[in-house]
């Protein structure tokens, strides 16, 4: 995904988890902990906490790099092509977090991901290389995959999840009214 300007990364990134968060909200809070939401036994709590847990990670590389560190990425004790052994260790780490406080740090790491995002500069944002931590790709590659891209397929996932539970309820002859 390639935007120009920082405003159409910003605004990106604004939309997209405005659309994951009302989508959200409009699903009934009691339903927040049905399994199945995605792969094996994750409910919307476990998927709030991933996608907190890799805005954090992006806010670490981010550090790291301002220091003039090579963060380890994505995590340390992990390779890129571990990403599913990664996610799977997050979701050890948050399964049992309450509801309640995995939905505070999604929407604090948010407005911190958020605040840092709009306090770059345009050079920052888009400049390949600008930061000697990404090699040759623009802070935009981390920072969409772990916003933007990242509330995408978030999003997806609801909608499929909710679809599905619609079409179960609509063979099974469930009460529709």
């Amino acid at each position: 995904m390639k935007f120009g300007s920082k405003e159409e990364w910003i605004e990106s990134i604004e939309t997209e988890h405005h659309r994951l968060v009302e989508l959200v909200s409009s699903i009934p809070k009691e339903r927040y902990l049905e399994e199945g939401v995605w792969g094996d036994g994750w409910n919307i709590r476990d998927l709030l906490a991933h996608l907190t847990e890799w805005e954090q990670m992006f806010l670490t590389w981010y550090r790291a790099g301002l220091k003039g560190g090579h963060p380890d990425m994505p995590a340390k004790g992990y390779k890129w092509n571990q990403t599913p052994a990664l996610n799977q260790a997050i979701w050890e780490r948050y399964r049992r977090k309450p509801l309640d406080d995995v939905w505070a740090d999604f929407e604090t790491s948010f407005d911190e991901i958020f605040s840092l995002a709009q306090g770059l500069s345009t050079n920052e944002l888009l400049e390949p290389g600008h930061f000697p931590w990404t090699g040759r790709n623009s802070l935009t590659t981390y920072l969409g995959a772990n916003t933007t891209s990242h509330y995408r397929t978030a999003t997806k996932i609801l909608k499929r999840w909710l679809k599905k539970q619609t079409n179960a309820q609509d063979h099974s002859g469930g009460d529709l009214g």
